[in-house]
């Protein structure tokens, strides 16, 4: 399969996907604002992904992280402050996780995150961005606070 042979198949399995989860319009609004290079995983592989942040990551009852079991944690104001951070670079590929169950975990680097920032986090209630080891995550919870955090497994 040549390059735009490949293109267009990735372009084929986007549009199934977005038709998969059709009635959140704003999912595909951000998945627009992410652009090309985006990938959204299918419903199996995002289960699985959950599954894996969930056994690296210590939440509450209530569907958050339990920071007070978090070695290393940092709150910010404002998410351009992650840009001066040297544990995130800005090439790294980073998962999107939202706490709505129905929606596809999806991957992009964290500068297209970063400034499409509005368009990620209205798509569900509470966001997760976790890099590929799963040590490290981003959490920006619905009333505004946005903490990160690098978690040493046990």
């Amino acid at each position: 399969m040549d390059k735009a042979e490949r293109k267009f198949r990735i372009e084929q399995l986007k549009r199934k996907i977005k038709n998969e989860v059709h009635s959140n319009g704003l999912f595909h609004e951000c998945i627009d604002a992410l652009g090309d290079n985006t990938r959204i995983y299918s419903l199996n592989e995002s289960v699985r992904v959950v599954a894996m942040l969930t056994m690296s990551f210590p939440f509450t009852k209530w569907g958050r992280i339990d920071w007070e079991s978090v070695e290393r944690k940092i709150t910010i104001h404002d998410i351009d402050e992650i840009r001066r951070l040297t544990e995130f670079e800005n090439e790294n590929e980073l998962l999107i996780i939202w706490d709505e169950m129905n929606l596809p975990v999806v991957e992009s680097t964290l500068q297209k995150i970063i400034e499409n920032m509005d368009d990620v986090e209205v798509v569900g209630f509470n966001t997760w961005i976790v890099n590929m080891e799963m040590n490290k995550i981003i959490e920006i919870h619905h009333e505004g606070q946005i903490t990160i955090g690098i978690h040493t497994r046990e």
